[in-house]
């Protein structure tokens, strides 16, 4: 017979390694950087896109004959995988690729990323103080 203590234990141990392998499923990943360097400005089409990229995130009309679209993914911080709780943390960063296309062809193709840590290289300089 089990004591109260061992089944609490039991318990617990249990539900830990259920939010452990919760932890472990994750979405298919897009790799922005990789697939804006396989658009070539005035050679690729919009169906390429489309087979390369997927529907993107948003579109815009920018004339009658130039349209805007936006790829844009989040970098998700180690604390957002953590299940259950994840949700209440902010990305570490993005990376973005908007496509301009004039009728079927693409026009431009233009990619975008922000790390939180980008400029913590300031930090490492704090020795080099200015005099006012």
């Amino acid at each position: 017979m089990l004591t109260p203590f061992r089944s609490l234990f039991i318990l617990i141990t249990l539900l830990c390694l259920a939010l452990c392998a919760g932890g472990c499923a994750k979405a298919p990943v897009r790799y922005l950087v990789a697939d804006a360097c396989m658009v070539n400005p005035g050679q690729t089409s919009r169906q390429e896109i489309l087979k390369l990229m997927g529907e993107p995130d948003s579109k815009r009309m920018l004339s009658s004959t130039t349209e805007e679209w936006v790829y844009y993914e989040e970098k998700k911080s180690s604390l957002q995988s953590v299940p259950l709780v994840g949700d209440a943390f902010d990305p570490s960063g993005y990376h973005m690729i908007v496509v301009t296309l004039s009728g079927d062809t693409v026009l431009t193709c233009c990619y975008s990323g922000y790390e939180d840590d980008e400029f913590d290289w300031k930090d490492d300089y704090s020795w080099q103080e200015i005099e006012k």
